[in-house]
């Protein structure tokens, strides 16, 4: 994650309170040991996602030949035998995105929960904090990734179709048994979306809030605003910036921050660009933009186009003239 030492982070624009966050050494405490180890297991297999995700190649080629020849059972069979692993890889994905869910429940429970402020769990749950840091860091470059690669779609949608023809020996009845079509239609539902991870997180967050009527909503888009102010300060401030050990560590920033505007553009009533939000969103953009294009135009189109409120009457002309 590179050197993210203490950080500076308010939870209000000007003159607010202040709390240390220690992303790179922040241990649990014992009252963070259950939901920690919980996530923990989550995150560890994060990281095999993501590796498994990279070299994803894709059967472009097996289902080209089959698609122009499709009296060919041999191609057929040579096509159906390479997508069959990969729709399975599909799978784990999707079903991975589950327990990410579940994770980023547990996380907000902890992190809102009476009688603390959000500030004070940021301040007292610092290991709890770095991993939903981390979950955000995953969500966004898994969705990345995936923008990048349409073989994704193109597999499934093959898998689809060859499923729909009926056209089935027993090892393809097999295969459907793995993703039978139930399984399929949620698959494809989540991989149809642009940024598939973020959207789980983002409904996850808006039925953690709807779930939880006698919590204040402000309890949790207090702890996302704080945190994009803390990714923010990191990012801006030369004391802080100088610190990191390599071009990761702001990559890292960035992405936590965009993920915990979307968040709470998503949970809000009037979301992250109404003058009334407690996110700095000028100074975030800016920061974004002030990077090497090639490291956030996926950061700046996740604002652009997967946030719910960037064109209401609300958000100003300016904020939107910076997004284009």
């Amino acid at each position: 994650m590179g050197n993210l030492l203490k950080v500076l982070a308010c939870t209000e624009l000007e003159h607010g309170p202040i709390v240390f966050l220690d992303f790179e050494h922040a241990q649990p405490t014992e009252a963070e040991t259950v939901v920690w180890n919980q996530v923990s297991a989550v995150l560890e297999e994060a990281h095999g996602i993501l590796a498994e995700l990279q070299s994803y190649n894709g059967a472009g080629q097996e289902i080209r030949e089959a698609i122009q020849n499709p009296n060919d059972l041999q191609l057929q069979e040579k096509a159906w035998n390479a997508v069959c692993p990969l729709v399975a890889k599909l799978k784990r994905f999707y079903e991975f995105s589950l327990r990410l869910e579940n994770a980023l429940r547990s996380l907000l429970e902890a992190l809102t929960s009476p009688p603390y402020a959000p500030m004070q769990h940021l301040e007292r749950e610092q290991a709890l904090a770095k991993q939903f840091a981390e979950i955000l860091h995953f969500t966004l470059s898994f969705d990345e990734l995936k923008m990048t690669n349409p073989a994704i779609q193109n597999d499934f949608s093959y898998y689809r179709r060859t499923i729909s023809r009926n056209r089935l020996n027993n090892q393809q009845l097999e295969a459907e048994n793995e993703v039978n079509n139930e399984m399929a239609n949620r698959m494809s539902l989540f991989y149809a979306e642009a940024t598939p991870m973020l959207k789980t997180l983002s409904n996850a967050t808006t039925k953690f809030v709807s779930e939880n009527k006698t919590l204040p909503i402000e309890d949790t888009t207090d702890c996302l605003s704080t945190m994009a102010c803390v990714c923010r300060v990191m990012l801006e401030t030369p004391e802080y910036r100088c610190r990191f050990s390599n071009t990761d560590t702001m990559l890292f920033c960035m992405r936590v921050m965009v993920g915990v505007i979307i968040l709470y553009d998503h949970v809000h009533p009037v979301g992250a660009f109404a003058k009334t939000s407690k996110i700095d969103m000028k100074g975030c953009i800016k920061v974004l933009k002030d990077q090497p294009s090639n490291s956030v135009e996926g950061l700046l189109n996740a604002l652009r186009y997967t946030t719910r409120h960037l064109n209401d009457d609300s958000t100003s002309k300016q904020i939107r003239a910076l997004l284009q």
